[in-house]
């Protein structure tokens, strides 16, 4: 039986690089590493650590040449590409470092948020403020997905500057954009008569505390102070609803006719339950059947401008909060005997919901913070979602009913048109963060 070989005098050396890596010795494993290259010049783990020796010595240069070298045997390695991403964002080479960063945000995706931080801060010093703000705060929302960020402990040391940084970064950079959004309303009336909308935005970005008047109330956007308590309001707060909800309670062969159309079409994220934070249970015909979209966020349905013309003129004569990508959202409700919706909690009180029962109908139950009503046939309901909301046919035949959400009508039509403003540019800025790689 022949002896066993000898190992290799390359992996002894890498062994000895390991070992006095481990335990600390820096100068010592960065001799044995390039002991290492002289037999195996392409080793990516000898490689990396003397690119990062490079680095630490302000070594810029040397660091790109060995990291490029070392991306040879697999020029996918996100991993790889952030270290030359910071290689070259040492080395001053801005281009160069964006290059390869968005690659590594390309292969990484929101595994790895600390290339899209990398990333933000290269284009922050490029003066692409806007970009730059998008990519720190689609960082940020990525890493605390996973757990990380959320403090000292789980925030890597080698980025804690730059993390907290970012975070700051992005505090003040939403900051400025709903001051863009609201500076030619406050030139136009003051900040006095934006006094309620300015506590509101302070609240949403977290520069106040968040105070409700009412615990029952969770808004998933954003909360109105001073706008009054309890779950349902008095219609005759809104001198138009009588009128409109006898108007769009006698369609009911219109939402039926929607209802049969849209039997094959699946829900859509756009719906108002989804949008009101709803949960849909059950089998996707279910769904269908119990709401059908009229509006999503400011689109008409076909299934509507085809088969319920006069119902969308009804609602048109009501003021439906109209925002571009957002609003109006109104929907028909179809509950079979016996159903009840989910719970759910609206956005925001600077709306309120209106609900009428079709004429046609069996009476409805709804349920708004725990208080409950019954509403009849041809009987409408005005309330605030934020209390958290569900309906109900206690009965033994099929209820359906409308609902659609107006402004909230102690708002004044300034304090309108800047919740307008500001949701705007929150939908805008959301749908570039959630566009980016």
């Amino acid at each position: 039986m022949s002896a066993t070989p000898p190992l290799p005098r390359v992996s002894t050396q890498l062994a000895a690089a390991r070992e006095h890596l481990k335990l600390g010795r820096l100068q010592e494993a960065e001799q044995a590493y390039r002991q290492v290259l002289v037999e195996n010049p392409a080793l990516p783990e000898a490689l990396r650590f003397l690119a990062n020796a490079a680095l630490s010595r302000d070594q810029p240069g040397e660091a790109v040449e060995l990291l490029s070298r070392a991306l040879e045997s697999n020029r996918n390695d996100p991993d790889m590409l952030i270290e030359l991403g910071v290689a070259y964002r040492a080395g001053e080479r801005p281009d160069a470092a964006r290059f390869v960063l968005e690659r590594a945000v390309e292969l990484g995706g929101n595994k790895r948020p600390s290339a899209r931080l990398l990333l933000a801060n290269v284009l922050e010093a490029d003066e692409r403020h806007d970009l730059a703000l998008l990519h720190y705060f689609r960082a940020i929302i990525d890493a605390q997905g996973m757990g990380q960020w959320l403090d000292d402990d789980t925030t890597e040391p080698g980025i804690r500057g730059l993390v907290k940084y970012a975070m700051g970064y992005v505090a003040q950079g939403r900051r400025d954009l709903f001051d863009r959004a609201l500076a030619p309303l406050r030139e136009q009336a003051g900040d006095t008569a934006l006094e309620r909308v300015d506590r509101a935005m302070a609240m949403y970005l977290r520069e106040a505390p968040l105070a409700i008047a009412d615990p029952r109330q969770r808004p998933t956007f954003l909360y109105m102070p001073s706008l009054g308590t309890g779950p349902f309001l008095d219609g005759a707060m809104l001198p138009w609803l009588e009128e409109s909800a006898a108007r769009i309670a006698a369609l009911g062969d219109q939402a039926d006719a929607c209802a049969k159309d849209g039997a094959a079409t699946a829900p859509t994220a756009f719906s108002l339950g989804n949008l009101l934070g709803e949960s849909q249970a059950g089998p996707a015909s279910a769904n269908v059947l119990r709401r059908i979209p009229v509006y999503q966020r400011g689109n008409l349905s076909e299934s509507a401008k085809t088969h319920a013309p006069r119902l969308v003129a009804a609602l048109d004569d009501t003021p439906l909060v109209r925002i571009p990508w957002h609003g109006p959202d109104a929907e028909i409700l179809r509950l079979a005997a016996g159903e009840r919706l989910a719970p759910a909690y609206g956005r925001t009180n600077s709306r309120v919901s209106v609900i009428v029962v079709l004429s046609d109908s069996t009476e409805v139950a709804l349920e708004v913070g725990g208080e409950r009503m019954m509403l009849r046939p041809s009987q409408s309901c005005v309330f605030d979602s934020t209390f958290g909301y569900a309906c109900a046919n206690p009965s033994d035949r099929p209820a359906r009913a409308v609902m659609f959400e107006v402004w909230h009508p102690v708002l004044a039509p300034l304090e309108q048109r800047a919740i307008e403003a500001v949701t705007g540019a929150a939908v805008e800025f959301d749908s570039r963060l959630y566009e980016l790689l």
